[in-house]
């Protein structure tokens, strides 16, 4: 009886213990890791530590290249609508559309009464001058005399003075219609000459038509032998560029092209957190189009700066992290900033410091 009681309390400890075994395996996750809070612990010997590459982060000279959408415009100064500064009939046309011109050539010719009556004002007033000044040359001498009173003197100076502000007068009138006083003929119309040298990119002249003061310029002329290309850059990478910098456009069938940063936006658009800058860009063929949108890509040079692979990164309930290990087997979640650069790289601008050791590829595998 006692061999038989001391049998069934050995095969009894040997059940107990078999259900310890069992329960200390079933207690493993099958996700070989457990999480606590923001902290990750890898079960020794799971075959998840395989899965995970490491990297050490060491701050590097960083050279990278920008990429972002551009548009293409005129330079400043390079368009310029031809109208009249005062109603008139055109009477006449010098230039075609798509002609080239140069500045101060003639584009139309306009019949304009305002336009008569200033040129008579200013002969007038030429003649009131040249009056003017012979009878003060007459009365000098006899003024030093002492034949010629002083206060009558003061007056003939007054006079020719007078007479030479008014003549002023109608010369700065008759430069509102960009001509030159030394060319007037009297009662020849006015020839409306381009301020610039371009070519003609829009004519509406009619022939005989009426010309409002207040109407739209009946002809653009534009000079797009160079061109300026606006694109907008993230504020973190304006730093990175330099005034006089080179730049490449390239449109949407692949040619590409060289520019210069001719300006660097001092404001910041506040909604979209970037900057204007503007490339200079040879456009002799005109291949490049007012409107055109382009690829602008600059290089982009900031000193030493912490680059991870775009792996290591994960997007969550309103930021992004990765991993950091803490020591052989765990890791803490760990909230970043980065933005993205060439070749499957970020850049770190906040959350990570020299010297530390995330997983750079496999940090999937820690989700649940």
């Amino acid at each position: 009886m006692k061999y038989y009681i001391s049998a069934l309390v050995l095969l009894a400890s040997a059940l107990v213990g078999c259900g310890t075994r069992e329960q200390a395996q079933a207690s493993l996750p099958e996700s070989g890791f457990f999480i606590e809070n923001e902290t990750v612990s890898i079960v020794p010997d799971s075959p998840l530590s395989s899965k995970l590459v490491l990297e050490q982060i060491t701050p590097a000279p960083l050279r990278s290249t920008v990429k972002t959408t551009a548009s293409v415009g005129p330079k400043a100064g390079g368009v310029a609508e031809v109208g009249a500064p005062f109603g008139g009939r055109i009477t006449r046309s010098f230039v075609r559309l798509g002609d080239a011109i140069r500045r101060g050539q003639p584009v139309f010719e306009i019949n304009s009464i305002d336009y008569m009556e200033a040129v008579k004002t200013y002969f007038e007033n030429q003649n009131a001058v040249r009056l003017a000044e012979a009878n003060r040359k007459r009365k000098e001498a006899l003024h030093a005399s002492g034949l010629l009173a002083d206060r009558e003197w003061e007056e003939i100076c007054a006079e020719a003075q007078n007479a030479e502000n008014a003549f002023e007068i109608a010369r700065q009138s008759l430069a509102v219609f960009r001509v030159d006083p030394s060319e007037i003929r009297v009662g020849e119309p006015l020839k409306v000459t381009s301020p610039i040298s371009g070519r003609v990119v829009e004519s509406n002249i009619v022939i005989g038509a009426y010309l409002d003061a207040d109407a739209a310029a009946p002809v653009t002329i534009a000079d797009l032998s160079k061109v300026w290309v606006t694109a907008h850059v993230k504020e973190s990478q304006v730093s990175g560029l330099t005034r006089g910098g080179k730049a490449t456009v390239e449109t949407d069938t692949a040619e590409r092209r060289e520019g210069t940063l001719f300006y660097i936006g001092e404001l910041l658009d506040e909604k979209t957190r970037t900057v204007p800058v503007v490339i200079e860009v040879d456009n002799a063929d005109r291949a490049l189009k007012p409107g055109m949108f382009v690829t602008a890509q600059f290089d982009w040079e900031i000193g030493n700066a912490l680059t991870i692979p775009a792996s290591a990164v994960f997007q969550g309930e309103g930021t992004k992290y990765l991993y950091v290990r803490v020591d052989d087997e765990t890791f803490v979640k760990r909230p970043v900033r980065v933005e993205t650069l060439e070749g499957g790289r970020q850049r770190v601008l906040s959350g990570l410091s020299g010297g530390e050791t995330i997983i750079a590829d496999g940090g999937i595998y820690l989700s649940k």
